[in-house]
């Protein structure tokens, strides 16, 4: 079975760049963040682009290495799949890349969430073979 990998281009922005020149560090985890609700949209079906549908899903955790630098005249795109399926919760894996180089990897921890009860929940089964199209182990 061919694992997926979603792509999502990035478009740098003049204010993503720090006095030093390079891409801020703080940045990455808005462009692992978008590319994150675009594959909950495109991936898994959500709607929350379309119809402002709310997510059954919040952010634990974040992790990111930062292995290179980033420059405004970068052409940028972030790869992301599934590096781990829980009851709860699922591991999404990210490489943030420009034209040449890998410059960060990064890890989310997202768990399903019931926001009326405002507890975790199982994931749904029909989510979980959705997801296994994109799992891989980085």
């Amino acid at each position: 079975m061919e694992i997926k990998r979603y792509r999502y281009d990035i478009q740098i922005r003049f204010n993503d760049i720090d006095g030093l020149g390079h891409i801020n560090n703080a940045v990455y985890h808005s462009y692992i963040e978008i590319c994150r609700t675009r594959w909950l949209d495109d991936a898994l079906g959500s709607k929350v682009f379309v119809t402002g549908e709310r997510v059954p899903i919040i952010l634990a955790r974040t992790e990111m290495d930062y292995l290179r630098q980033g420059y405004l005249q970068d052409q940028l795109y972030v790869e992301a799949f599934i590096s781990h399926i829980g009851e709860k919760s699922f591991h999404q894996s990210y490489e943030v890349k420009n034209q040449d180089h890998t410059l960060a990897v990064a890890k989310a921890v997202l768990v399903w969430f019931d926001f009326e009860l405002n507890r975790s929940i199982r994931i749904p089964d029909e989510m979980k073979t959705l997801m296994q199209d994109y799992r891989s182990v980085p």
